[in-house]
């Protein structure tokens, strides 16, 4: 995939502003493999989420992003010039998938928060099925990240990154499939949970 040098430089320059500010230590960084097709899914507790995962992973990670905050237009530019791209989460976004099969297929990283909301006081919510049924549709590695929070100034944060959930029996893409991976994926985050 071609390189954002937007992406890297605006990582690069906010990284030591937010550890600064937001304290933060980074455990389990082996387990993003160094290149190829990967899935970050996280839980949401921070509009800083995003940062705080693309300055602990060193590979260029396309995030997807609720389509609302695309309506500002200066914040929308910022997002996309940044390879964020939006999803409709009312209803099933073909473009947004698409998006994210072409990602994948082309061996880049994918971020996504599959609880589909923020929880700032680090709740365990229900996970939605988006992220499952993208694993499943490219049998990409699903590296499951935790945040924990809520975030403040000056309080540290974790950001625990585990080994890849074992979804190598689940062949195919179908409602069972998916909600047994959708399962295991909320089960990896939330047990590192600490």
């Amino acid at each position: 995939m071609k390189r954002n040098h937007f992406y890297h430089f605006v990582v690069a320059l906010l990284w030591p502003i937010l550890h600064l500010i937001f304290p933060h230590r980074v455990t389990g960084l082996e387990n993003v493999p160094a290149e190829g097709a990967v899935m970050l899914c996280s839980n949401h507790v921070s509009m800083l989420d995003p940062f705080f995962i693309a300055g602990a992973v060193k590979r260029e990670i396309r995030f997807i992003s609720k389509k609302e905050l695309f309506k500002n237009r200066l914040l929308g530019a910022i997002m996309t010039k940044l390879g964020m791209f939006p999803v409709d989460r009312g209803g099933s976004d073909m473009a947004a998938m698409r998006t994210c099969l072409s990602i994948l297929r082309e061996g880049g990283v994918l971020g996504i928060f599959p609880q589909g909301h923020r929880y700032k006081h680090d709740e365990n919510h229900e996970m939605q099925s988006g992220a499952a049924f993208i694993a499943l549709r490219t049998h990409a590695p699903v590296v499951p990240i935790h945040v924990s929070g809520p975030v403040r100034p000056f309080r540290r944060t974790t950001i625990h990154i585990m080994p890849p959930v074992d979804l190598s029996d689940l062949t195919r893409p179908d409602a069972p499939s998916i909600g047994e991976a959708t399962r295991r994926l909320g089960e990896a985050i939330w047990t590192s949970k600490s």
